[in-house]
């Protein structure tokens, strides 16, 4: 039988066939001296990216704040705007949760410049959300593991870069927008406002201040979708709230010294609740009003908040350094749990997750010459999660990690740049400290203590310039992760001893190759990738409490192509699209070969994305379209996440103009009103989960400046 890998470079070679007579009609066109190239210099201190994100040897995805603004005319939802732009990453499950919005088929680690606030050691999995998204200048998305940020899964990481401070005169704007069902005439109502100020000489600052009021969401039916429409959270009747603030001081031409302060809040008060469907007979789940007896001890909601203090030197004998030290707080809580904890004298229960992370980052950037660049740094980090219950009792064992790290990253362009080559290492150590601990369960009692792991994940990269347009690359690089014990054991059957179980780490090699192109009015990309790891996870539902998960832990391997093409036409025209086909697969009898198909929340099904944009007038109009395919590799099966996925088509159209004294934006999500389950609805497949996407709707939105 034909491996994994042969079958995929023999997709990828295939593809390539096909490809070459346009690649080298392209290549006929010299490359202009400003393209407008799809990767842009990274030229702030933020990012620890390469100056040039065009020399990494691994596919990265900017998008900078046009592109974003674009995404937010027609819907608001991160997650949704990530994975219309982002080849590998799946949809959107059209609420905050995105644990099973994996890139290349693992959960990514997000970051708000540098920070991380993905919960190291429990995948809380709704952190895409947790920011304005009007403050953000753009979005860092690299794929694999890198030395320049630590625990990434092997999946990569999101950077949210946020806006900087624009010193001089000062500027008010201001902006308000409604969003509003189209099946459900004066129903759906979602007013937002936010208002900005920036500017200042000696001292500069940016403040941003956002609010937003959610009401129901209707399907393309117009039945009002459950307030939590999968049992991981909802965004309907919704408080959401942001406050975003940078201060900064140029003590000298070098040296800068900024503080910034960032909050997030969405808090839910709905009097809806589930009415459950049938999956296995394809009946939707639909809303409806709660009744006296409805109990819950709290509302669910999610907030953030990131403190932090940078001190930047421009030329430091001739490097430029940034050194930060941050504190960043997320919380969440969730639903009620009926009867989750039947062997307890308080059987349900509704959970709550809080993490603390406090730290510093140390970035240097040095230059050799002109064609050789040196990023290094540390990170010291101080991480600890809870994860409770409301009436105060704790459900699985609170964890708390110490994290040291030192990296090295290098760029090197030879041989009269027709040669890249990159290089990197960090070495990382790591203690995780966890208590004793009674799972509720199954009453089976944890010894706690300390487990320490260290590891030294390299990477390394090669680019080859075949013309002045077209490149090469290839790349390699190991990652390193502690596992999750809180959730490993939280329904452990047995007593046990973590010093005596010291479960080992997740450690992941990822292997990447393709071609990049940018010719005068036309960019492209295509790289096929293969990844393992040793400790991948997948979840069970225990048939005897449908409320707990079980986590296994396997071996796995990811494969998969991504291509991208975007072309500038005549008349203001622009074109582009992008494709992506991944699979993976497990060894549970650990026989050394991967034969069962990973689940659905690990793998999401092929995905298309289509795009025609004009500008005419100062005005730009755009039509864009995600297809996702089909995906059925546990036929008959009724577990969780390994439903069968069916295929949809959205079409999303927008306007964007200037009116009057401000700017004007219109759009409508889902335009053709398509009528389908989201992923992780027919993924679940359980009667309470199963709940349609949202139908059309309306945005428009309002800015002007004072």
């Amino acid at each position: 039988m034909k491996s994994p890998m042969f079958r995929l470079l023999s997709t990828a070679a295939a593809t390539l066939v096909v490809l070459a007579p346009g690649i080298q009609a392209a290549a006929q066109e010299p490359k202009a001296k400003n393209a407008d190239s799809k990767l842009e210099e990274i030229v702030v201190l933020e990012s620890r990216l390469p100056t040039n994100a065009d020399d990494m040897p691994v596919s990265v995805t900017i998008i900078n704040e046009e592109d974003l603004q674009k995404q937010l005319s027609v819907t608001s939802d991160m997650g949704a705007i990530l994975g219309a732009l982002v080849p590998g990453m799946s949809t959107s499950s059209q609420s905050p949760a995105n644990f099973h919005q994996t890139l290349r088929g693992r959960p990514p680690v997000y970051l708000v410049d540098g920070i991380p606030i993905t919960p190291t050691l429990n995948n809380v999995g709704r952190e895409s959300r947790l920011i304005d998204p009007a403050t953000v200048a753009r979005i860092e998305v690299v794929r694999g593991a890198s030395a320049l940020y630590g625990n990434s899964a092997g999946a990569g990481f999101i950077n949210y870069v946020t806006k900087p401070p624009e010193a001089g005169e000062f500027q008010l704007s201001s902006e308000v927008g409604l969003q509003t069902s189209l099946t459900s005439a004066g129903d759906g109502l979602r007013p937002s406002v936010r208002l900005s100020a920036t500017g200042g000489d000696a001292v500069d600052f940016r403040l941003t201040g956002y609010y937003e009021k959610t009401s129901g969401f209707f399907d393309a039916d117009g039945d009002r979708i459950a307030p939590i429409p999968n049992g991981f959270s909802g965004l309907a009747d919704s408080d959401i709230s942001g406050f975003f603030a940078r201060v900064g001081v140029d003590i000298n031409s070098t040296n800068r010294l900024e503080a910034t302060a960032s909050f997030y809040n969405q808090e839910q008060d709905t009097d809806y609740t589930i009415l459950a469907g049938d999956a296995s007979e394809g009946i939707k789940a639909t809303a409806i009003p709660k009744d006296a007896s409805y109990f819950e001890e709290a509302q669910q909601a999610h907030d953030n908040s990131i403190f932090a203090l940078a001190y930047k030197n421009s030329d430091i004998l001739g490097s430029s350094a940034r050194l930060q030290v941050f504190y960043q707080e997320s919380n969440s809580v969730f639903g009620m749990d009926f009867g989750r904890f039947p062997l307890t004298s308080k059987p349900d229960a509704q959970s709550n997750t809080s993490s603390e992370k406090s730290g510093a980052r140390l970035d240097i950037r040095t230059p050799i010459g002109d064609k050789v660049e040196v990023v290094w740094g540390a990170d010291f980090l101080n991480d600890e999660t809870i994860n409770g219950l409301e009436d105060g009792r704790v459900f699985a064992p609170t964890q708390e990690i110490d994290s040291t790290a030192f990296f090295v990253q290098f760029n090197a362009v030879l041989f009269n740049d027709l040669v890249t080559v990159t290089g990197g290492l960090r070495n990382e150590s790591v203690d995780l400290t966890m208590p004793d601990f009674q799972s509720l369960f199954t009453l089976a009692n944890v010894t706690g203590g300390t487990l320490s792991y260290s590891a030294s994940p390299a990477n390394f990269g090669l680019g080859f310039a075949i013309n002045e347009s077209l490149e090469l690359f290839a790349g390699y690089s190991q990652g390193f992760e502690v596992t999750s014990l809180a959730r490993t054991f939280r329904s452990t059957p047995f007593d046990v001893n973590i010093n005596i179980a010291s479960p080992d780490p997740n450690e992941i090699d990822n292997i990447e190759f393709g071609l990049r192109g940018n010719w005068q009015n036309l960019a492209a990309t295509f790289a096929v990738f293969n990844i393992e790891s040793t400790a991948g996870q997948s979840f069970s539902v225990d048939p005897n409490n449908p409320d707990n998960v079980f986590t296994t832990i396997l071996a796995d391997e990811m494969y998969g192509y991504e291509l991208t093409v975007d072309a500038d036409l005549e008349n203001s025209w622009r074109v582009g699209g992008s494709y992506s086909w991944i699979e993976g697969k497990s060894d549970p009898d650990l026989d050394g070969t991967y034969d069962t198909p990973l689940q659905n929340r690990r793998i999401p099904p092929p995905k298309a994305t289509m795009y025609v944009e004009k500008e005419v007038n100062e005005w730009v109009f755009r039509l864009q379209g995600l297809f996702s395919g089909s995906r059925h590799k546990f036929p008959g099966s009724t577990s969780f996440w390994n439903g069968q996925i069916h295929s949809w088509n959205v079409f999303d159209f927008s306007a964007t103009g200037s009116v009057g004294p401000g700017s004007l934006s219109i759009g409508v999500n889902n335009a053709l009103n398509e009528d389908y389950f989201t992923h992780i609805s027919e993924s679940a497949q359980q009667d309470s989960r199963y709940s349609k996407a949202q139908g059309a709707t309306a945005s428009i939105r309002y800015r002007w400046d004072f």
